[in-house]
Formats: C-alpha cells, structure tokens, sequence
C-alpha cells in the first residue's frame, strides 16, 4: 500500500459494474468444484469426529494466522504469537511493551478472527458491522492504529510497489465504496450461487475494492473462514487457506488482477477452488501430525511424571504451548502443589524449555517445543 500514485501507466482499474459476473463456465469449474467440496468434506468430518477437536484446531489456527500477516510483509514467527497470548492471558499490564511490532500485528490477526468467529457462533450475520469491528481489532494497536481502524477509507488507495513507483492496481474510489459493499454484503448472505463459488466471488470482490486504509489482505482472508462455515460448508469456524495463497503469492495476486483486467472471474475461481483442495489435504495432513505427536506424547508424559494428572498436563501444553507457569497451576486441573512439581519434571525430562526462568514475583515462562516445531511455517 502507497499513500499515493506515481506512475499509472500500467495499473488495473477496478471493475465497476461487473459484480457479480452474470457467467461463469462451468465447465471449466466442474471438475475442481467437486474436488473442493469432497476435500472440504473429509477436513470436516475429520475434525466433527475428533474428541477435543480444538485442541488440534487451534495450531491450524496459529499458523495461518502467522502465513496471512506474513503475506503483507509481517514476518513473526508461532512461537511469537503464542508468547504474546501467554503474557495476556498471565495478565500482564502491558503483554506488547516488550514485543516487535510484527509479533503483535500478527497476534491482533489471530484475536480478530477468534472475536468474529465468536459473533457468528453468537447469532450475528456476516454484516458491514462485523468486518469493521473484526478491523478494528486487526489495527487496534501498533502501527496499524494510525490507519483508521474499523473506518472505511476516506482517501483514494493503491496496490503497487513503492520502491519502484509503479501502481498496480487503483481499487474502488472512496465515493462509490459504500454501495458496494452492501451489494457485496447482500451477495454473501441471499445470493443463489454455489457457497464455494459464492465465497471465491465474495474474497476477490472485497480485495478488489480495498475497502480500508490498510488490513484489507488479511481481513479478505479471514472473510473465507467465516463464510465456509456461515454458508454451512464446514460444521465450525475452522478451515484456514492462508498457507496456499503464500505459498502460490505471485499467482494468487494475478488471478485476482486477472478479473478486472481480462473479467476473468472463472480463471480466479478455479484458482480458488484449487486452493481449498489443496489446503484441505495438507490441513488434513497437519492435523494427523498433530494427533500422533498427542499420542506419543501421551506415553511420554505418563512415563516422566508418574501421576495420574499426566492427561491433565499434556492437554493443557497442548493448549497452551508457551505459558507462565503460575497459569498452569491455576488452570490445569490439577493441586498446586502437584502442578509446580509436574512442570519441573517436565523441564528436568527436556519436555519444556525455559524461556524465562522465575524471578521475584513472575512465574517462569516456558515452551513445549515439540508442538511448535511441528507447527513452523
């Protein structure tokens, strides 16, 4: 994003009026569309069938909350992102004083999502209401705090590349935005499309029209999350594509540049759809890893802390990979006298490691690592 345009030489205009297409071929579609839907069908029965399914939910969560911040030039790290929920969840007066600003924008990805995601399990629709508060959250602090959080833009914005002056993309101007998004809005809640098809549509639509200062990538990307599950694609709020469109950045950015350029809205769609597959399988794959370190680390835990609250432990590392132990003590389950003991046991075996030791009235931070080794992105 540049605060204003150099060269427009080469830029793409958005598409006014050509929302939503009135044709897709489907021809073209078929065969990936079918492929998206059984992928995103065995994702979701897996995790439906799942006992404690949030526990191997909730890292898929991390880490796309770590690719989408990463794909706008955040870079942080799972680790990072844990620590700073550890601090707040300690209670900690100020948890992002001695945080980098890319660790906390990535942090305020993840806490954004989990609020909306929250809103909708309470009843609310997908409105403009809620993607300016999931907004909001996004810049609520850090550099992004300057940038109008939960307001839509009030000046003309671009997509290029600064260093060079080049602009590569001119969004919806400021004066016709609100319109737009309400159509966008009426076309995610009543429109008659496919879901799949309907939520490929609907992200390519609100990148298009860049509707913030700033944030816009990775509010477009937590749009898909929320309309999979609100559309009842998925039974929860829990599928996450960000890694895909990382991996794939320079094709994702084309094919979305592609439907104003060329009004190839059906070469964007099969993109899309192919992503869905794609994420659904390695996210499959993810969580399987996920559930076998479980197991062993079942076996482990009984082993190295000789107690019947090992389940207890393991859960709650699992949980909360990176924690201050004052929080395992009060939160486990289990007697504080048998908490202090077991988290000692468990950095004496190696199964923990001290990022900080306790010192004065601050509890000691510690790091399972062998969860978030697996986690790395």
């Amino acid at each position: 994003m540049i605060a204003k345009p150099f060269d427009l030489s080469e830029a793409v205009h958005y598409h006014t009026g050509a929302f939503p297409p009135p044709a897709l071929d489907y021809e073209a579609l078929l065969g990936p569309l079918e492929d998206a839907a059984a992928s995103l069908a065995r994702y979701d029965a897996k995790m439906s069938g799942m006992v404690n399914a949030e526990l191997f939910v909730a890292p898929l969560r991390r880490q796309d909350a770590v690719s989408s911040s990463r794909m706008e030039g955040t870079i942080s790290t799972i680790e990072e992102l844990y620590r700073l929920e550890a601090e707040e969840d300690a209670g900690s007066s100020d948890p992002y004083r001695e945080a980098r600003n890319d660790d906390v924008e990535t942090y305020l990805y993840s806490r954004a999502l989990r609020s909306a995601q929250q809103a909708l399990e309470d009843g609310a629709p997908i409105s403009e209401h809620l993607i300016r508060a999931a907004h909001q959250q996004l810049l609520s602090f850090g550099r992004g705090a300057r940038k109008n959080p939960g307001a839509y833009k009030v000046e003309q914005n671009y997509i290029g590349q600064n260093q060079r002056g080049k602009i590569s993309y001119v969004p919806i101007a400021p004066e016709h935005l609100q319109p737009a998004m309400a159509e966008l809005v009426q076309f995610i809640n009543a429109g008659t499309m496919r879901p799949l098809l309907r939520t490929a549509l609907a992200h390519v639509e609100f990148e298009a029209l860049h509707p913030f200062e700033d944030g816009n990538g990775r509010i477009g990307r937590m749009l898909i999350t929320l309309m999979l599950w609100k559309l009842g694609i998925i039974g929860q709020p829990n599928f996450f594509v960000s890694g895909y469109f990382e991996t794939h950045k320079d094709e994702y950015i084309a094919r979305m540049r592609a439907v104003s350029a060329e009004g190839d809205w059906s070469g964007w769609c099969v993109f899309f759809l192919e992503a869905m597959h794609a994420q659904a399988s390695l996210n499959i794959e993810t969580s399987d890893r996920i559930f076998a370190l479980h197991g062993d680390m079942r076996e482990r835990f009984r082993e190295v802390l000789n107690s019947q609250f090992h389940d207890q432990a393991l859960d709650f590392v699992f949980a909360s990979p990176v924690f201050r132990n004052d929080r395992f003590v009060d939160r486990s389950g289990i007697p504080a006298s048998s908490a202090r003991a077991l988290s000692r046991r468990l950095v004496e075996a190696g199964l923990l490691r001290t990022i900080e030791p306790a010192a004065g009235r601050r509890a000691a931070l510690y790091a399972f690592d062998p969860l978030l080794d697996l986690l790395k992105v």
